[in-house]
């Protein structure tokens, strides 16, 4: 999948799915069974290489992730963002603006991370669909990060899960205060516009709230 790198692959897994690593590139790692965040958590905790990569049990890794390696081996970004094939057919593409990034995430599924770079921030407790907008605004807002994006998916991403049909409320009492934090005042001032359009903007375009 990944050519010329030395990939570590951690599966987190409840206690009773636990099972021996197929081989040493393999390591399971117990699901504390309280949200798919603190499942991520241990598995950056477990994690040892230099970048990682989440993905649920309904994604799949498509043949296009072989080209990650490049930079990945040469160490030149610290998160690769990539359009995910949707199971439905569909492509998202990821936002490339801070701004829009605020009101449509990166998939998950399709980000790349600098293990250490993640770990300054982690993922926010309080937040049990929105931890990794949370912490992917927080990214982009750095300007000491490094962030390429890629053209072609390199994942499929199963739209049946848990953050395809639930809200996160806790985050909508952060959401202003996080915009405010990294938006330039121009930039928050249409922020603060398009939030009080938001619902009618999503209906007209089918993506749910």
């Amino acid at each position: 999948m990944l050519p010329d790198l030395d990939v570590e692959v951690i599966v987190v897994s409840p206690p009773a799915g636990l099972q021996p690593g197929l081989d040493g590139s393999v390591r399971y790692v117990t699901d504390a069974g309280r949200g798919v965040y603190m499942a991520y958590g241990a598995g950056l905790r477990a994690a040892t290489g230099e970048y990682v990569w989440f993905m649920g049990d309904d994604d799949y890794p498509l043949d296009t992730a072989a080209t990650v390696s490049s930079f990945l081996r040469d160490g030149i970004v610290d998160i690769l963002v990539a359009p995910v094939l949707f199971s439905s057919g569909k492509i998202y593409r990821p936002a490339r603006t801070l701004l829009i990034l605020q009101f449509l995430n990166w998939c998950q599924q399709g980000v790349v991370y600098r293990r250490q770079k993640l770990l300054r921030h982690r993922f926010f407790r309080r937040l049990n669909v929105k931890a990794d907008q949370y912490v992917n605004i927080l990214l982009r807002s750095d300007t000491s990060v490094k962030i390429q994006f890629l053209d072609d998916p390199i994942c499929m991403f199963g739209v049946n899960g848990v953050s395809g049909r639930s809200r996160d409320r806790g985050y909508g009492s952060l959401r202003l205060a996080l915009a405010r934090r990294t938006l330039s005042c121009g930039a928050f001032l249409v922020f603060r516009a398009l939030v009080i359009v938001e619902p009618m903007i999503k209906r007209l375009i089918k993506i749910r709230p």
